[in-house]
């Protein structure tokens, strides 16, 4: 059980970081774009950007799809030959999957200048990181005793509401 806790830690570690870093490389992008565009239009961007988390907001929180878990019965040992090979695809997944969520704050965040760009990188990959690895560390305590359904199930309106909070404060802290 050690050594399966201790892959378990090591392998969110390298796919959490995957993930993001791609959601960095494409938020300090849009950072910049965002900076530029203030700088061109400052006077509406203190408008816009709050205006765009709020409307991506609502659009997460109207989107809140059901899930379908499928059970399939998948013989384990056909993975374990190739670990290398799922381990690689997931991280590479993971990498192009970025937070979407998150950049509309990176974008808004580059009405601010570069160095808020920055800040909102480091609690974006320090909250990140030691999230996603904290919760694979619960997974092995028991954390399916838990009804994280809920959460699963409502996690878009969840998303929506907290960007439409943080666009709300956005618009009256500039």
């Amino acid at each position: 059980m050690g050594k399966v806790r201790t892959d378990a830690g090591i392998l969110s570690s390298i796919t959490a970081s995957a993930h993001v870093l791609g959601t960095v490389i494409l938020g300090i992008i849009l950072g910049l774009v965002g900076s530029k565009l203030a700088h061109q239009y400052d006077e509406y961007v203190h408008t816009i950007a709050p205006v765009l988390l709020i409307v991506f907001g609502l659009i997460y929180f109207s989107v809140n799809l059901p899930h379908h878990h499928h059970a399939a019965k998948v013989n384990v040992e056909q993975y374990r030959k190739s670990k290398r090979k799922w381990i690689f695809i997931f991280v590479v997944m993971m990498f192009f999957s970025p937070c979407l969520e998150v950049e509309s704050l990176f974008l808004a965040a580059g009405a601010y200048g570069f160095d808020d760009i920055l800040l909102l990188v480091m609690v974006y990959a320090t909250i990140s990181i030691c999230g996603i690895i904290t919760l694979v560390m619960l997974a092995f305590k028991g954390v399916q005793l838990l009804k994280m359904h809920v959460i699963e199930q409502y996690e878009k309106r969840i998303t929506g509401i907290v960007l439409i909070i943080v666009g709300i404060v956005t618009f009256f802290i500039h």
